[in-house]
């Protein structure tokens, strides 16, 4: 499985077909889930999301890391269940994707098979310092940074803060024991969730271990 999340925006359907398109023979079965933290702005109303007047009431209750945790948790195992995916799934997300994707990786280790977030905001947003992980899971989880190589107009100022976040992301990382892999930049690319390179990551982590 690969969860992807999108920008700000929150184009769900757009940013699956994007990786639809890019994952071509690969094994992979890409999940979608409508999260509510992938942005800057609490307590998004519909659309883009589907979610009744209920649904957001529970998001209030919870909090919308808290709701999206056990969104995930509940996707994932709906997946499992009627697709056959496998226990840990790969996640990927882009810009205000950050969000999700490193509170996920830093509270949930055990959750991902490897995580890739991609030109990455992060302001420590559901990460209060008893959520950071202390499973050992933590300490050889793959996590790898993408970046675009080629940004345009406003994009280019925005990568400014985008590597200013990211950095901050890696260090708290560092300092709760994950071991972040050296980024990876696409020559050539544009601002986007960079869908080949981070899926031709994850089919490299299957690649079965010489002896």
């Amino acid at each position: 499985m690969v969860v992807v999340i999108p920008d700000a925006r929150r184009d769900f359907e757009g940013n699956l077909r994007r990786f639809v398109a890019a994952r071509g023979g690969r094994p992979f079965i890409l999940v979608a889930p409508e999260v509510v933290t992938c942005g800057g702005v609490s307590g998004q109303v519909s659309p883009p999301h589907t979610y009744t007047a209920g649904d957001w009431a529970a998001v209030k209750r919870a909090g919308d890391f808290a709701f999206d945790d056990a969104g995930l948790a509940a996707v994932l195992g709906e997946v499992q269940a009627r697709w056959g995916g496998e226990a840990k799934a790969f996640l990927t997300g882009w810009e205000a994707g950050g969000h999700t994707v490193w509170a996920q990786a830093l509270h949930r280790p055990e959750r991902w098979r490897a995580v890739a977030p991609v030109s990455s905001n992060y302001q420590g947003r559901g990460l209060g310092q008893d959520h950071f992980s202390v499973a050992p899971e933590r300490a050889t989880l793959p996590l790898k940074v993408f970046w675009c190589g080629a940004p345009v107009g406003d994009e280019a100022q925005g990568l400014v803060f985008w590597r200013q976040q990211t950095a901050r992301a890696q260090a708290d990382a560092r300092a709760h024991g994950f071991a972040p892999l050296p980024d990876q930049e696409v020559p050539g690319a544009s601002h986007g969730p960079l869908c080949e390179a981070v899926l031709g990551w994850f089919e490299s982590l299957l690649a079965p271990k010489g002896p």
